[in-house]
């Protein structure tokens, strides 16, 4: 129900000649909150032109369920829209990335804007100021978020008629393609090989599982994540293969859990060569000869492929920092465990194998994701075929 009345008016007749003009107000139920909700403007020259006003804005709250204003507050509205459209639907792995950019990066610089206040120039330069200090990837994962949060507010919300954000330019980054890392065939034997050899300071001596974990990612090209998820049942004796349905996340200061992994692509069976299908045949017995040979070392209960001391998953940033310590303990590049991933896949592509047989081995999403994060090798292989080529025509 709207009311109305003179704004400031400080005639005492009746007639009005103070020129005040005439507001409306409506209260309401909003229909996403179920709580009580006011909306007044004003400006009215007549009572006529503010009743009018008022009918329409009483239409469109009575059609949408709230009133399509724009005034509620970015941090209020991103609150809302984390909790109700995202949480429920998507990892909490990927919840938790997007939460703490909301939270670090988008608040504090908008926290306080109300909705309809967000103009296309102050966002671009505030774009701009980010990539000062951020990479081009990231900032446009917090451009995607935000992004999507106003597209929300357009389609689901109706709290805005349109995204004041769309088609933003993001800077890109100056620098030449970002080449990823790899070991060589020569470095990649030199850092297993390490792992042969019994540590002085080593507390499991007898325990070879490092070195199966590291060998088993740089010989299948699968993630750190779906490496510690595996347990023994994953893996197919008679066919020799793996089977890649699930990760294990670890946030830091947080209990770790099994998820779904990366994409649905993801989700695949992983065919072992025979070198490391024995490997991990000896890796079984080895963990149960551990477990018997040192008092603390347990079982696990779930029968985990790589676990800790205590039957638990281990822990990823552990495993990290372990082969940081042997690739400088073998003067190699300090890479990440992530780079036998890279390693498996360069080494196949060197060997001849094709982009789909490579991109569905890793599980990408895509060959077009294979073959633009391999670039400079694909590059290779094509100068090489185009030589083989000309060779081929010219004798």
């Amino acid at each position: 129900m709207a009311s109305f009345r003179k704004r400031g008016c400080t005639c005492e007749k009746k007639r009005c000649t103070c020129g005040a003009k005439w507001e409306y107000r409506i209260k309401y139920t909003d229909r996403r909150t179920g709580k009580q909700r006011e909306k007044s403007k004003g400006g009215f020259e007549t009572v006529k032109e503010a009743r009018l006003a008022a009918a329409e804005e009483e239409l469109k709250i009575e059609q949408l369920g709230f009133a399509e204003n724009g005034d509620e507050r970015v941090e209020r509205y991103f609150s809302e829209w984390l909790e109700v459209y995202k949480k429920p639907n998507v990892k909490p792995i990927t919840y938790s990335v997007q939460e703490r950019n909301v939270r670090l990066n988008i608040l504090p610089y908008w926290g306080n804007y109300r909705l309809k206040n967000i103009a296309r120039t102050d966002y671009q330069k505030w774009i701009n100021e980010l990539r000062i200090n951020y990479s081009e990837g990231t900032v446009r994962r917090i451009h995607s978020i935000f992004s999507s949060a106003m597209n929300d507010a357009v389609h689901e919300f109706r709290i805005i008629r349109e995204n004041p954000i769309q088609k933003i330019k993001i800077p890109k980054d100056v620098e030449k393609t970002r080449r990823v890392k790899f070991f060589s065939k020569e470095q990649l034997e030199i850092f297993l090989n390490s792992l042969k050899k019994t540590q002085k300071n080593a507390k499991y001596q007898h325990s070879i599982q490092y070195y199966v974990l590291f060998a088993l990612m740089a010989r299948s090209g699968i993630r750190i994540g779906d490496a510690l998820a595996l347990n023994w049942d994953d893996l197919d004796d008679l066919n020799k293969t793996i089977f890649i349905n699930k990760t294990l996340v670890y946030p830091l200061n947080s209990n770790p859990y099994i998820s779904t992994p990366k994409s649905k692509k993801s989700e695949r069976k992983v065919r072992l060569d025979d070198q490391i299908f024995k490997l991990l045949k000896k890796h079984r017995l080895n963990q149960k000869e551990v477990v018997m040979m040192y008092e603390n070392y347990k079982a696990s209960n779930e029968s985990i492929m790589f676990h800790q001391h205590d039957g638990r998953w281990l822990r990823t940033n552990v495993v990290r920092e372990y082969f940081k310590e042997v690739c400088k303990r073998c003067n190699l590049p300090i890479l990440s465990p992530h780079a036998l991933r890279h390693t498996h896949a360069v080494h196949l592509l060197e060997a001849g194998k094709n982009l789909k047989y490579v991109s569905e081995r890793l599980g990408h999403a895509s060959v077009k994701v294979t073959a633009d994060t391999y670039l400079h090798i694909t590059e290779k292989m094509e100068n090489e075929a185009l030589k083989l080529y000309s060779t081929y025509i010219e004798n």
